[in-house]
């Protein structure tokens, strides 16, 4: 479906004529060249005729796909949910694709994706890629990341994507750049989510595994410097899960340090909210990490 088609659909379902949309911002016949597919417009034109319509462009691009997530969130998704199934031959094809894509266009992007799934992919296939190469892939998507002067989308999935695959260094240095180079979409709810799974995958990262627990924190610091960036983000009201989130960060990092009574306090906290939310997996699952953590 074109998109002009697409704005017809929407313009009919809201019982708009073709007059009414067009009035003030183009003439009738160009729209409605445009809803037939004859003709397209610009940008300009298309954020009027939203407008009038009261649709945002996220909700005219999720009509327009069908219902469905955009490509990219349809990438990051489909990728991730390969790794998770552990499906070798999804993985390869997914790879072949976007290398296919990567030489038809010559996108840097569609290499930095394949890039992705060869890391999927040689963990699955329990096949670890040289050193020698791991390091050139990880230069090749930090050099990337580095130069991007503004972080959205695609930049905040592709690093969380792969930031537990990298050196603690490396983690801490891209989370702060994430950070502060995403700073203007903190108002975009999409981007923003991503900006906090990124904080707080960082934090999960430099706390460590359970059996770490026991010694002494190399990240003291820095731990503390990624929570009060989510501390700072001011997590609406609404998004529960996040500030649940925040809280069991914060009593791990008080475990991690030494204060096991406070830090113990919070995670239980948290997962009592979980199970009066009726979340009994993610609270289970809460409560054995804890258990496994040694004091």
């Amino acid at each position: 479906m074109t998109y002009g088609r697409t704005m017809r659909s929407i313009r009919k379902q809201k019982g708009v004529t073709l007059n009414t949309l067009a009035d003030g911002v183009c003439s009738v016949s160009f729209l409605s060249k445009f809803e037939r597919g004859d003709s397209d417009i610009s940008l300009g034109i298309m954020t009027s005729l939203l407008e009038k319509l009261m649709v945002s462009f996220d909700e005219f691009l999720f009509i327009h796909n069908d219902h469905a997530p955009d490509h990219l969130q349809h990438f990051f998704h489909t990728a991730y949910s390969l790794y998770l199934e552990r499906d070798s031959k999804g993985l390869k094809e997914l790879k072949k694709a976007q290398l296919d894509k990567w030489e038809e266009f010559g996108i840097d992007t569609f290499h930095h994706n394949a890039l992705l799934l060869e890391v999927y992919e040689s963990i699955v296939d329990e096949k670890p890629i040289s050193e020698d190469k791991h390091k050139k892939n990880v230069k090749t998507l930090s050099d990337y990341l580095f130069g991007v002067e503004v972080w959205g989308y695609y930049e905040l999935s592709l690093y969380n994507s792969t930031l537990l695959l990298l050196e603690p260094e490396m983690v801490m240095t891209l989370s702060k750049t994430a950070y502060i180079k995403s700073g203007r979409f903190k108002e975009f709810e999409k981007v923003n989510q991503l900006i906090m799974s990124v904080l707080i995958n960082t934090v999960i990262y430099l706390i460590g595994p359970v059996n770490q627990f026991g010694r002494e924190c190399s990240y003291t610091r820095e731990l503390k410097e990624f929570i009060s960036y989510l501390e700072e983000a001011a997590i609406p009201e609404q998004r529960l899960s996040e500030k649940l989130h925040l809280l069991q960060m914060k009593g791990l990092y008080e475990i991690r340090i030494g204060k096991k009574e406070e830090g113990h306090s919070k995670v239980e906290r948290s997962i009592q909210m979980l199970d009066d939310l009726d979340s009994p997996k993610t609270a289970e699952n809460i409560r054995q990490y804890l258990k496994q953590i040694e004091y």
